[in-house]
């Protein structure tokens, strides 16, 4: 149910928003139109993609939402068009399940929404939130730019005019050589949240954030103790417990001599933007889900199997000793790891029953069906998703497929995948099998040690199993 709240911030939101709408089914248009209305007051609808081609060329929009399928000039070729014009421009997509084979050319074109047909209002207000309010914020933060940028160029004239635009945009501090605090402007006592007294009183490791390592502050020093400027990004505590992430450049202050004096820190707040960065990986995160789900639809299996076997998989990663970048990229790639799987005949996907040899040998392209699709992409999580995708079925003895890799020649991510996915899949009643009881999973993993399965990977399987069984409760069918 959405809130009357969110309904009234949409409302905000959307205004001066230019909605350009594309549908070929005149009924579905003119309803969802009207919905449309309650929100945006510049709308433009049109039939196919040629007429909203010729819109879009005639005036920009701030936001597309179209059909992949519609006569003549379908979605995915006006998308084509209206990207060369331009890169940035914010798209939703209406798509039925059958039209997933068009999915992936669209996240190539940088598409982040879809919406499933048929569309609910819930759905709908639920995605244009999310959407028009990164729109919104763009605005806003363009502005805050174009109004900053235009601030420096009258305060450049003087150095004091400048120091005052420092003073009020920037984070300003100056440290002695032992760390301690010399001096700060009210841009650090105002994002902080700290005042002078309680710096002077606890020192400025009151600011540090358990996840910054003391490995990273013992680099930092070394650097600026060798007279050499440190460039990077920190994370601190305010003083009421929630954080701020800064851009900070931290530069010696040399006497005549070449002596360090003090040390200046020069700070950009750049917490907004790592918390827009994260949301859109998190909407990566879940467009993957998405195309997932709808690889395991087709098999006739729930959108949960890919939601387990993805944190299973993070949880092994953790457990195996993966760097955060890695555990995120396989947590967030392995929903895509059976989405060869929409390239296979329905006659073999759903036959409830043993396969005949022929109809293994097609059901075993999936591996390298998924990798042909998803390989071109130079994006880091694609790539991770092709590596799952091709290597899932692979096994440690070299008896898997599609290439009979052995040992550590198959990838981590495809090693981690492999044994999430057959213990979800052993879990759960599949259209050719019934689930199997717990005991007999944990006997049969046991017994592919070393066969099917990384040793080391399910060693940590069975000394955290409780944490599994605990995931497959929380998620069940």
């Amino acid at each position: 149910m959405i809130s009357k709240e969110s309904l009234s911030q949409l409302t905000l939101y959307a205004q001066g928003i230019r909605l350009l709408y594309v549908e070929d089914e005149a009924q579905i248009r003119e309803n969802t139109r009207l919905l449309f209305a309650k929100f945006f007051t510049d709308i433009e609808t049109a039939a196919n993609g040629e007429e909203g081609l010729a819109l879009y060329k005639k005036g920009a929009f701030d936001l597309i939402i179209t059909d992949i399928l519609m006569p003549g000039m379908n979605g995915v070729v006006m998308l084509q068009n209206i990207k060369e014009l331009n890169p940035n421009q914010p798209v939703i997509v209406t798509s039925a399940c059958e039209e997933s084979s068009y999915l992936l050319e669209l996240i190539n074109l940088g598409v982040a929404q879809f919406l499933l047909k048929p569309m609910k209002t819930d759905q709908i207000i639920q995605v244009l939130y999310e959407v028009v309010r990164n729109i919104y914020n763009a605005r806003k933060v363009e502005e805050f730019t174009a109004n900053l940028k235009q601030e420096l160029v009258h305060q450049t004239t003087l150095l004091e005019q400048y120091k005052e635009v420092v003073d009020i945009s920037m984070i300003v501090t100056k440290t002695d050589l032992s760390g301690d605090l010399i001096y700060a402007n009210d841009a650090f006592y105002t994002t902080s949240g700290y005042n002078w007294d309680d710096i002077k009183a606890k020192g400025e490791t009151i600011l540090r954030h358990p996840e910054m390592t003391s490995e990273f502050y013992a680099d930092l020093w070394e650097t600026i103790l060798g007279k050499q400027t440190w460039h990077g990004t920190i994370k601190n505590l305010k003083k009421e417990g929630s954080y701020y992430i800064t851009d900070t450049t931290i530069k010696p202050i040399l006497d005549e001599f070449g002596n360090i004096i003090d040390f200046i820190s020069i700070s950009y707040d750049v917490t907004e933007l790592f918390d827009l960065n994260e949301e859109i990986w998190q909407t990566q995160h879940e467009m993957l889900s998405l195309l997932g789900e709808i690889g395991e639809t087709r098999s006739e299996e729930t959108g949960n199997h890919v939601r387990r076997v993805a944190k299973y998989s993070r949880l092994l990663g953790q457990l195996y000793g993966l760097d955060d970048e890695e555990i995120t990229l396989l947590y967030r790639a392995s929903p895509m790891h059976d989405i060869g799987k929409i390239g296979i005949p329905d006659r073999i996907l759903l036959k409830p029953g043993k396969l005949e040899a022929d109809e293994y040998a097609i059901m075993k392209t999936h591996s390298a069906l998924g990798y042909q699709v998803l390989k071109h992409s130079k994006r880091p999580l694609l790539q991770a998703a092709a590596v799952i995708a091709h290597e899932h079925h692979e096994k440690w003895d070299g008896s898997g497929y599609p290439r009979a890799l052995s040992g550590e020649q198959i990838h981590i991510y495809g090693r981690i995948t492999a044994l999430a996915d057959v213990f979800d899949a052993l879990s759960c009643e599949r259209v050719y099998k019934p689930a199997w009881p717990l005991d007999t999973i944990i006997e049969f993993i046991q017994s592919e040690r070393g066969k099917h399965f990384d040793p080391n990977l399910v060693d940590r399987f069975m000394d955290n199993l409780d944490r599994f069984i605990a995931i497959a409760q929380e998620y069940k069918d």
